[in-house]
């Protein structure tokens, strides 16, 4: 619970103010109000109010004799004029007739139940309101002035009472606002409360006060040295010498310190009259309890109390046969007629070391069988087995000799040749060495992986097709080229064949014409 308050409070980072902090503030029930001596015109000051680092302010409206006792109070102690947000829109000219005299509050609003205008010059200009501690009146000034200073109001969400102490005891506030003060009666969230004579510390979230440590990642958790986080709840803890108060957030100087000599890599905390090594955030402790690991070392490992505990990853399943848990990993093996697969050693793949072995079937799929690389799926007898391939049989794997092997072939070079690659043989400058050997089994790219899923019998079946296929193609050949010789012997005996060519007009065409219909 204390962990996730912690994240919330650590919003609160953005409330912290930046850059000129203010001479003094006040808060009353969900507003607070603050003054800043920072010589800027009307339209910075209000810009200071409203980027004050998320606080949704403005420059501060005066609406009633309350806000007006406010500012009597923050001005008490400071001379000088002081912007307010009260202006003249643009384009307009004041007039008395109307409500603030034409005026606005910086809301846009004109919604005020108190007045106090001092000296009125009733001029059509860009003008602004100051107000000072002298006689507290409502001045006109040029919006572009740079005057003393100006008065910022916030809205609060969540804001906290006053702390309930005992007694005398006197409590000092650490605003978010940027002032601090010890009568303070309204706190905004994220105000640090300290008890003076104990040391004790509070944070404000929420409208409650948490009590320190808190989160290690908002303002260190309150402590006063170091804050780590412990089963997941912050703790504090003190330098070497030192040893944690009863506050739980400040250090005191320790006699006979157990955690003097205690070889704590990070941090040491006393426990009565021993002591407990802990690490700082992102580290776990390691198994001697002393040093400390990045958490980032706690690959296959689970982050139990700070500490690197051994995970079962076989309990996942990531190996196709048997899985052996070691520490922080796993090892994958195979059964027996299997071997590891190069590409995956999670996988496995038949082993065949004969010239013949059983097949790998599919058992979702009963006639889908496979082999092992190098071997051939073949029938028999209503079964199925893997038949070696003889690669030396193909003439096209070794250049010189090929001697083949269970699953794979050899090859070699004569007297006076070195083999170079996996199946060129070049001959050899030196006189070192003579017909070097070498190994070599089919790999995936290789032809002699694709033919274990064809059959002995489709591959007969295949070959009879082929010829088939050449046999029709020559008879339709045959007859093609037998028609045409039919087709010139026709034409040769109706007297197609060369004649001369004549002019001829068109009565002696009509003429041919004639005659040609009489003959039809």
């Amino acid at each position: 619970m204390r962990d996730t308050v912690g994240i919330l409070v650590a919003l609160t980072f953005l409330l912290r103010v930046k850059g000129e902090a203010p001479r003094g503030g006040y808060c009353i029930e969900k507003q607070c109000f603050a003054v800043f001596q920072d010589q800027v015109d009307f339209g910075t000051a209000q810009k200071h109010c409203e980027d004050n680092n998320g606080h949704n302010g403005h420059l501060m409206t005066v609406r009633s004799l309350i806000s007006h006792s406010i500012l009597l109070i923050l001005l008490g102690i400071h001379t000088g004029n002081y912007w307010i947000g009260l202006q003249l829109p643009s384009g307009q000219c004041p007039d008395q007739a109307l409500g603030l005299r034409g005026y606005r509050w910086i809301t846009g609003d004109t919604e005020t139940e108190f007045q106090n205008w001092g000296h009125f010059d009733d001029v059509c200009s860009s003008n602004c309101i100051s107000v000072s501690k002298y006689d507290f009146e409502w001045k006109e000034q040029p919006c572009n002035s740079k005057i003393d200073g100006f008065i910022c109001e916030y809205k609060l969400d969540s804001p906290c009472q006053h702390v309930m102490v005992k007694g005398d005891e006197s409590v000092l506030y650490d605003n978010p606002l940027g002032f601090k003060g010890d009568n303070l009666l309204v706190l905004p969230l994220g105000t640090i409360a300290t008890l003076k004579s104990l040391g004790s510390k509070y944070i404000c979230h929420s409208e409650q006060w948490i009590q320190a440590p808190w989160n290690c990642d908002v303002f260190n958790g309150g402590c006063s040295h170091d804050c780590t986080s412990v089963n997941h709840e912050p703790v504090c803890t003190c330098p070497p010498g030192k040893t944690l108060q009863d506050n739980n957030v400040t250090c005191e100087f320790a006699l006979n310190d157990p955690c003097h000599d205690s070889g704590c890599a990070h941090l040491c905390q006393k426990k009565d009259d021993s002591y407990a090594c802990m690490c700082h955030h992102g580290y776990a402790l390691a198994e001697d309890g002393k040093e400390c690991k990045d958490i980032d070392y706690c690959k296959g490992y689970e982050l139990e109390n700070d500490t690197c505990v051994d995970v079962d990853e076989c309990f996942m399943g990531p190996c196709e046969h048997e899985c052996t848990n070691t520490i922080g990993s796993y090892i994958c093996s195979c059964f027996d007629g299997f071997i590891s697969m190069t590409e995956d050693a999670n996988r496995c793949k038949l082993l065949c070391l004969a010239e013949e072995c059983p097949t790998e079937c599919d058992r979702s799929k009963t006639y889908q069988c496979y082999c092992p690389i190098g071997y051939l799926l073949d029938d028999r007898n209503g079964s199925s087995v893997c038949v070696d391939i003889d690669e030396c049989e193909m003439d096209s794997y070794c250049h010189s000799n090929c001697t083949n092997t269970y699953g794979g072939y050899l090859c070699s070079c004569d007297e006076g040749f070195d083999l170079v690659g996996e199946y060129d043989c070049v001959e050899r400058e030196s006189s070192e060495g003579s017909g070097f050997t070498t190994p070599y089994t089919p790999s995936a790219k290789h032809p002699t992986e694709r033919p274990f899923t064809v059959k002995a019998g489709g591959l007969l079946g295949m070959i009879v097709c082929i010829v088939v296929v050449i046999l029709v193609m020559v008879v339709l050949i045959h007859l093609i080229l037998k028609r045409r010789g039919n087709l010139d012997i026709a034409f040769e005996s109706q007297g197609v064949g060369n004649h001369d060519l004549q002019q001829v007009s068109t009565d002696k065409y009509h003429k041919l014409s004639f005659d040609r219909h009489f003959i039809i």
